[in-house]
């Protein structure tokens, strides 16, 4: 019975830190999308002003 307790737990822990790193993964990529909008948000407005400036 320990053997098998022991066994599940430690199937549940794999789980578990496959999830980890799956929601990490994904957090990396929101992360890398957002810096990607923001540069381009950032020509726009550079793009703005020089237009505003013409």
């Amino acid at each position: 019975m320990k053997n098998y307790r022991k066994a599940e737990t430690e199937s549940n822990i794999t789980i578990k830190k496959g999830a980890i790193q799956f929601n990490d993964g994904g957090i990396h990529l929101y992360e890398d999308e957002q810096k990607s909008v923001q540069r381009k948000l950032q020509k726009l407005n550079e793009r703005q002003q020089d237009l505003a400036m013409k």
